[in-house]
Formats: structure tokens, sequence, C-alpha cells
């Protein structure tokens, strides 16, 4: 098993509040309890993992261990641009947490009620291979989340209107220092809103 497999998922259960413990480690990996118990174990004496009340977190060396990778957006109707835009960011770390945008967040900015529920999304971007936490975001303030998740990096969508010097701005403000990447689409004319249009 590969260290950074075992480090990314003890930092992916952690942001989504669950317990690392070889038990729910082994069920995640796919391993026997025995092997997960020997994985932290090996983590734990290099100095990666601590045991707290008996669950394994990520010590800061072995924070520093991982490239934690953060998207955020309403993903009510998964298309191509969204999985693109999954897969692109993924590659660019170890560990890949997406924001779920609240009921109350889309009924704002989109002016009508969210076609499916924020705990329906979570529930579907959790069940994608190459989401290792799905989280709901904050209503508000999407830096506290930010905040939370503390990425290496920030990926933004090609159409997202956040700004890369802002969101590297109010990331530092928190002492966070955040790579910023605006990612591109070959699929840019595949907007849930074009799509709810079309149909």
């Amino acid at each position: 098993m590969k260290r950074k497999h075992v480090l990314a998922a003890v930092f992916s259960m952690g942001i989504k509040g669950e317990k690392a413990n070889p038990k729910t480690l082994a069920a995640k990996l796919g391993l026997g309890v025995e092997e997960a118990r020997s994985e932290v174990e090996g983590l734990s004496r290099l100095g990666l993992l601590r045991a707290s009340d008996g669950d394994a977190v990520l010590t800061p060396k072995g924070r520093r261990s991982i490239r934690v990778v953060f998207i955020g957006g309403g993903f009510e109707v998964i298309h191509y641009g969204h999985v693109y835009t999954i897969d692109k960011a993924r590659s660019l770390g170890d560990v890949l947490v997406v924001s779920v945008a609240r009921d109350s967040t889309i009924r704002k900015r989109k002016k009508r009620e969210p076609l499916v529920s924020e705990q329906d999304r979570v529930k579907l971007l959790s069940g994608l291979r190459k989401v290792d936490a799905a989280i709901l975001g904050v209503e508000g303030d999407i830096y506290v989340t930010l905040q939370k998740v503390a990425p290496d990096v920030v990926a933004l969508g090609y159409d997202q209107y956040h700004m890369e010097e802002e969101v590297k701005k109010k990331a530092a403000e928190r002492g966070l220092k955040v790579r910023v990447v605006r990612l591109d689409s070959p699929y840019p004319n595949i907007k849930t809103s074009k799509l709810l249009n079309d149909f």
C-alpha cells in the first residue's frame, strides 16, 4: 500500500468527520483490518500519523506529505464538464475535496429552487471515484470552508466567477498559502443552466 494512499484516506475521513481507525480504514482502502493496523503503526513510527482516542490523525509532517486540492460548485446536474473538471482537479494532487453549495446558496445565486437537495448532491459526488471527500459548504462565506480544508491547491472551473488573485488574497488573510489554478474545459457549452433551458 502506498504511503500517500493511507495518508490521503486519513485526511479525507477527518474532513468528513469520520473516524480513521483500522476497521474504517480497512473498509475505505480495501484492506484487511490487520493490514490497515500495520499500515497505521508503520506511518506512526515515521511520525506521519498519531493516535487520538484510538483513531489515526495526520501529524503536521503527515499533512505536508500529501497535496490537497479543493474545488467547489453547485453540482446540481452532473455532466461531462463536471467530470472533466473533477478529473483535472484530482490530477493536481493526492486528495480532492469537493465543497458542495448549500441549497440556500443555489436559491440566492440562481433565483430558483435547487434541482437536487444539498444532501443528495453530496452523496452523488461522494460516489465518484476521483472525489476523496465531498462536504457541504458554509452558507455565506466560502472562505470558512476553505480554512477548514486548508488545501494546497484551489482549482477554479473555467466559468466560475471567483478571480484567482481574490482567492489567494482571502486565503492569505486566513493564514493559508494556496496555489490557485483556473481549469480549462473542452465542453464550454455544457452548463447546467444551458441543459435546463434546452430541456
